[in-house]
């Protein structure tokens, strides 16, 4: 059978295949890695705009690891999972110039995970590697009829289907199939060119299993807008280690100083939900004065806001507060 599924998946891929930016030819190894990381979590549709506005200020690898962390994170906003972008950016740095060609030393760089590395190693520089993401696990699970945890199984799978020489066409064909035909939710099997062989197709939703989802966290805290008269607002910079870690968001309490100008005023509750988290944020306003005593507090001036990494989260509250408005600013929700 193993033979057989790379038979039968190749040719399929080679006429169903989504045209997309990251699939030109000859495959830049910089801009699968890109796309491979922004596509973690989000969706094809989401990515295409933030990959080529990316790729348009970061045309290079050099490129990219010259840049400030503030501009990467700028362009990020909005896209979500920002350890994502931190990750990019150090191991832009950490690369001297060019990725390693093997996804053993890939995965010594920030950032590279077992799926991550096999990506780029076996797209990019066609090394005969597995990789196994939600979509891979999802298909062999219902190909095999695999019972507990899909993606151990998965990965255990992956390397005896691989047809030597052609693992990185195979690996993106797998990632089609189930993005496009094997899906979560009513899968389209009469479309499928695994149908004839697959042990699930008789209840394709039983695999896999599914898996209880843990209750989302709450976490609450209190942000203040802190205007200056010129309508300057005051950020902090969030530490690496925090939620939405690099990026610039309202400060929670009242930074060194920093001058407040009367008392300030509740102006309501902004919440979002997360993957893992609900968060819900009580925005204060007031006026206030001086000169932050750090680096990573500063003042901004509406305009200034589009340089700066900014959650979307970040965005409500400044909404909120009456800093942006809904016209100055547009972002799709993603989680951290």
């Amino acid at each position: 059978m193993n033979s057989i599924v790379a038979d039968r998946l190749l040719p399929w891929f080679a006429r169903a295949r989504r045209d997309l930016p990251w699939r030109k030819e000859p495959r830049d190894p910089y801009r699968v890695w890109v796309s491979e990381v922004m596509l973690q979590q989000t969706r094809v549709e989401v990515v295409v705009p933030y990959y080529r506005r990316f790729l348009r200020r970061f045309p290079t690898l050099r490129a990219l690891a010259r840049a400030p962390l503030d501009d990467v994170l700028a362009l990020w906003s909005g896209l979500g999972y920002y350890a994502r972008a931190r990750n990019l950016h150090r191991a832009a740095q950490a690369c001297a110039g060019a990725l390693p060609r093997t996804a053993a030393e890939l995965r010594a760089l920030p950032g590279f995970g077992p799926y991550t590395a096999a990506a780029v190693a076996s797209l990019a520089f066609g090394e005969d590697v597995p990789l196994v993401d939600g979509n891979v696990a999802r298909v062999l699970a219902r190909l095999f009829a695999l019972d507990g945890d899909a993606r151990a199984g998965a990965w255990k799978i992956a390397p005896s289907l691989l047809p030597p020489g052609r693992s990185g066409e195979f690996n993106e064909a797998l990632m089609e199939l189930g993005a496009t035909v094997c899906t979560p939710r009513s899968p389209r099997c009469e479309r499928c060119p695994l149908r004839e062989v697959c042990r699930g197709k008789g209840d394709p939703e039983r695999h896999p299993a599914r898996v209880e989802k843990a209750a989302r966290k709450l976490m609450c805290w209190q942000a203040l807008a802190l205007t200056r008269k010129d309508g300057a607002v005051l950020l902090a910079r969030q530490p690496d280690r925090a939620l939405f870690g690099g990026l610039w968001d309202l400060p929670r309490e009242r930074p060194q100083g920093i001058r407040l100008h009367g008392k300030t005023v509740r102006r309501g509750v902004v919440e979002q939900t997360l993957t893992h988290r609900e968060v819900r944020v009580s925005v204060a306003a007031a006026r206030a004065s001086g000169t932050p005593g750090s680096a990573e507090v500063r003042w901004v001036l509406p305009e200034g806001l589009s340089a700066l990494g900014l959650s979307s989260l970040a965005r409500k509250s400044l909404r909120l507060a009456g800093v942006l408005t809904a016209e100055r600013t547009s972002t799709t929700l993603r989680a951290p």
